[in-house]
């Protein structure tokens, strides 16, 4: 057997030992560092800093993350969702000049990485996920609306000076793009229509390359071409040091009235820079091919030197970052040293490129920014907002406007008052109990203080074990389970033994599980559920929930059950399959636990699953589903297809195996080698393992893959999933045609396969 790429199983090694995987950290490093350099430009231009001044955060963060730890493929940096945050405390530092207000920001970059120190000693870092995940959306939702408006004059080649808010950036919108320069206009509009554009492209060499830098590259060629002016292209220095800069601290020790500002903008840094890594962490461990967790209180540390450090040599805050490290996850990232790579790339950039790089024109950075912002704050996210529900939608839009009108710090802190609000009004009895005599007013207020008070005590009422089949089950009885609550929660099961079963009991005085709430106990049994342990939630049913969304937040009502949707002609259509087939049919919407490892269902982000046909047929137990998800590029856009999965306690294959029509899934497939001995392969296929031997004791067949697909196979230990990635929701008849195909094809392969009388009904031979 021959194997063109093979990778290691195994999980790669943290630390120093992680150095050996050089060969896939060193020219992901390389991608990473393409594109940083036009977008850690961007970030410090759009924070009202010297350019020079994002390459140095960028240096500084690449060359010290990795011998500090705390996550494994992810990458930091200067992040484009701190530069509203950086611009408004240099303006309220400098009093409305940048130049004055650039050295105190620093001063503030300084003081938050040594308050970052002290609260990763403290282990404070897991207290970052209590703020609620929609005002954490909300503000970067309002981030990319604030980038967006305040780089359009750039855009269109206006020079000006930047506002305090968007709102004033608004009103002088129309008095600055009076000024434009319309061959600057025409590079940047043309920019924003690449960084669009390109993003849609999938294979070829485009997807090895950062569209930013196409754009920064493309630009400058076109800035050269027009004869743009200096002004109107990125300044940089002769040589990388003369942009280091010192911190201005016997300026600000000498300033007693810009304490106080000071102490409000390290606070905001402190709470803004804290809120984004954790959520960036999160979102990068959900995509990491090896589903490794970060240590949060880790990353804070080393976030807390990185930002000292950054600040002391005139850098930018900062932060883990999502965008650079999704893109180093593709490049076939391994460990934390592709950060190193990146780190050293970008500094022999900054030493022998400085002349080069201020050629690009401030209108391409700004096309970057404005494609950063816009997908930020798509349409599509409100969108997706409602669909979850109309109280996520509430707080959402309510955070958005209340940081637009004010700030950052004050809008989210309204925002999480508005969740605040919005569940005491949930969880306050009914006015008419109190005006028909049912429940006194003291009385409701007493109700309302308890079920106020239950959101921030532990929701563990009583935890007691047992024993099932030879292993010890945790039963844990709850109550009201909502953001504010879960630490204590998670802290239990974390204490608990790494093999023990868990289930959660809600109990008649649970009275809501919120949004946050939801999403942790999708997560919770999708992690159990990689780990093969046992974990349940009961009672449920007796709460109603506020949308079909499987993360909706539901409230448990006395006598009443959770309302079934009724079926659409499409979950009807799934329906007269099941009857067909002899199956079970439930058309609810919930989200999809990865039970089997499967690589495809790792992809992405918001999995979630609907009309669920399951029992048994021909000897395999057979699931039929609906499933959704959504990937890059279109973080908010549900992709969906439906999938067959058979399952048999003596399965056909040797190995877990993939067959997958022609590079789909590629850049997942890093954990299995590709073989290219087999003979068998159908054209235009690519098979990947996981062990020797054949994965399946049969030859291919071509003309049921080639009939009923182009398929995807995937094979983990007893299970196969199978779907059509070239179609999306298929038909019913589609459906069944699939599931005969599969399982006649496989049943030649089991010596005595069952004889089932269904099969024959539906045209199984």
């Amino acid at each position: 057997m021959s194997v063109v790429a093979m990778a290691h199983g195994q999980t790669p090694a943290s630390g120093f030992a992680g150095l050996r995987h050089w060969r896939h950290d060193l020219p992901a490093g390389l991608q990473v560092a393409l594109l940083w350099t036009p977008f850690s430009l961007g970030v410090a231009l759009a924070s009202g800093a010297p350019a020079v001044a994002g390459l140095i955060s960028a240096i500084v963060a690449g060359l010290l993350f990795p011998l500090l730890g705390g996550s494994h493929v992810t990458v930091s940096g200067p992040a484009a969702a701190l530069a509203p945050v950086l611009l408004w405390g240099m303006l309220l530092l400098g009093q409305g000049d940048l130049a004055t207000g650039y050295p105190l920001v620093l001063v503030a970059i300084v003081l938050t990485g040594v308050l970052q120190l002290v609260l990763a000693a403290l282990r404070a870092g897991r207290y970052a996920t209590m703020l609620p995940a929609t005002v954490v959306e909300a503000m970067l939702a309002a981030i990319g609306i604030m980038i967006v408006v305040r780089q359009l004059p750039a855009l269109m080649g206006a020079v000006g000076g930047p506002s305090t808010s968007v709102v004033a950036s608004l009103q002088r919108l129309p008095a600055q793009l009076s000024h434009a320069d319309w061959a600057a206009a025409a590079v940047g509009l043309s920019g924003l229509a690449l960084m669009f554009g390109l993003r849609r492209l999938q294979s070829g060499w485009w997807r090895w390359l950062p569209a930013a830098i196409i754009v920064s590259a493309l630009g400058a060629v076109a800035a050269a071409a027009m004869g743009l002016g200096p002004e109107l292209r990125i300044r940089m220095p002769e040589h990388v040091v003369d942009g280091l800069h010192w911190p201005a601290f016997a300026e600000a020790a000498a300033a007693p009235h810009l304490w106080l500002t000071m102490a409000l903008v390290v606070f905001t840094f402190t709470m803004i820079d804290g809120v984004e890594s954790v959520a960036s962490v999160k979102a990068v461990d959900k995509i990491d091919p090896w589903r490794r967790q970060s240590d949060a209180n880790r990353t804070l540390r080393a976030m807390g030197v990185c930002n000292v450090a950054s600040g002391m040599m005139g850098g930018l805050t900062v932060i883990p970052n999502a965008v650079p490290s999704r893109a180093n996850i593709e490049a076939g990232a391994r460990t934390l040293w592709s950060n190193l790579y990146s780190g050293l790339a970008l500094l022999l950039f900054a030493l022998a490129l400085p002349a080069l790089l201020s050629r690009i024109p401030l209108a391409a950075i700004a096309a970057i920014l404005i494609y950063i912002g816009w997908r930020l704050c798509e349409p599509a996210l409100f969108v997706r907002m409602a669909t979850i529900g109309r109280d996520r939608f509430i707080v959402f839009v309510g955070t958005v406007v209340a940081i637009l009108a004010t700030d950052l710090l004050l809008g989210m802190l309204i925002g999480v008052a508005l969740e605040l609000v919005l569940l005491i009004y949930l969880l306050m009895p009914s006015v008419r109990y109190v005006i028909t005599g049912r429940l006194t007013l003291k009385a409701a207020f007493e109700l309302l203080a308890t079920n106020f008070a239950g959101m921030f005590r532990s929701p563990v009422l009583r935890h007691r074990t047992e024993q099932r089949e030879g292993r010890t089950h945790h039963l844990l009885t709850l109550g009201s389970l909502v953001g504010f609550n879960l630490l204590p929660l998670e802290r239990t099961l974390k204490n608990l033994p790494a093999a023990d079963g868990v289930e959660f009991r809600f109990t008649e005085s649970a009275r809501i599980i919120d949004h946050s709430a939801a999403e942790f106990l999708l997560h919770t049994e999708e992690e159990f559920a990689s780990r093969q342990r046992p974990f349940a939630v009961a009672g449920l049913q007796n709460f109603q929930r506020f949308s079909a969304h499987p993360l909706a937040a539901r409230m448990q009502e006395p006598n009443i059950a959770e309302q079934r949707a009724q079926n659409d002609e499409r979950a009807e259509q799934m329906a007269a399959l099941a009857v067909r087939l002899g199956l079970t049919f439930d058309p609810s919407t919930r989200g999809t636990i990865n039970r089997h490892g499967f690589v495809y269902l790792r992809r992405g982000d918001q999995r979630e699953e609907c009309n669920v046909s399951e029992g048994t047929l021909g000897g395999w137990r057979l699931r039929v589903f609906d499933y959704g998800h959504t990937s890059a590029p279109d973080y908010h856009v549900v992709h969906r297809h439906t999938l067959v999965v058979l399952e048999r306690n003596a399965p056909p294959w040797a190995c877990d195996f993939v067959l997958t029509p022609g590079h789909y899934l590629e850049r997942y497939l890093v954990q299995m080698a590709e073989r290219t001995d087999d003979a068998d392969v159908p054209p235009d296929y690519r098979l990947y393992t996981n062990g020797a031997g054949d994965p399946l004791p049969m030859r291919w067949s071509t003309e049921v893959l080639q009939t009923l697909g182009p398929l995807y196979l995937e094979a983990r230990r007893d299970a196969l999933l199978v779907f059509s990635p070239a179609r999306a929701l298929e038909r019913g008849d589609q459906v069944e045609n699939v599931v005969r195909g599969m399982l006649g094809w496989l049943n030649q392969a089991v010596p005595g396969a069952v004889a089932d009388d269904r099969l024959e009904r539906v045209g199984l031979e």
